[in-house]
């Protein structure tokens, strides 16, 4: 366990968060305030909910079944269909299974994400250096995480009318996380980064048109 007193300077946790590209993105994620110090990696990995682990090993199987049908495709298309059924019979399974675990009472929508962490928008101010546990639940079947995170900013944003309440956006640090969510969730942001461009682009081209 972490000793008290032994804090992770305020701008080594900057640097942290810097190192991994952010999208700003609008999805799912639930955050429940912890009390105590922070785990080491052996007492997270403890505490990582039989849904998340079952998960992933499921995406695991679905990779496997991924790479298979594109060996054998051309060999047999029968087979390859089976294969592509059983890929999107593991892929439903997988969403239901994590969506279960979507608390409403806990649900916010991040601001941003990425492989560091996320950005997420909250009614009330909360303390820096807070300590989460943290579901992040990705668009499009992309899969979704548990993790350890921890508040290193908050931004307060008053409404733009005086009758709307002030808002925080709260940064928050993965602190503990497995390698292979890591990996998820940074290729989920260059996926969504690139489904945007693609939009843009789209809409560039119509303007154009238009003119």
């Amino acid at each position: 366990m972490q000793q008290p007193g032994n804090i992770t300077p305020a701008a080594e946790l900057a640097d942290e968060f810097a190192d991994y590209f952010q999208i700003e993105h609008q999805t799912t994620v639930n955050l429940v305030p912890c009390s105590g110090p922070l785990p080491d990696q052996e007492g997270f990995l403890r505490l990582i909910p039989d849904a998340f682990k079952m998960t992933s090993e499921l995406s695991q199987l679905n990779n496997s079944s991924i790479r298979t049908l594109n060996a054998v495709k051309e060999l047999s298309a029968d087979l390859a269909h089976y294969l592509q059924q059983q890929a999107r019979k593991l892929d439903a399974l997988t969403h239901y299974v994590l969506r279960s675990q979507d608390d409403p009472k806990q649900r916010f929508h991040t601001f941003s994400y990425g492989g560091s962490g996320v950005q997420v928008w909250m009614n009330e101010a909360v303390a820096l250096g807070q300590i989460y546990e943290v579901k992040l639940f990705l668009d499009n079947n992309d899969g979704a995480l548990y993790c350890l995170g921890q508040v290193i900013d908050v931004i307060h944003r008053q409404g733009a009318q005086p009758e709307q309440p002030a808002q925080y956006l709260v940064k928050i640090l993965f602190r503990r996380i497995r390698d292979e969510d890591r990996d998820m969730v940074v290729r989920a942001s260059l996926h969504e980064q690139s489904k945007q461009l693609k939009r843009k682009a789209e809409q560039r081209q119509q303007q154009a048109q238009q003119q």
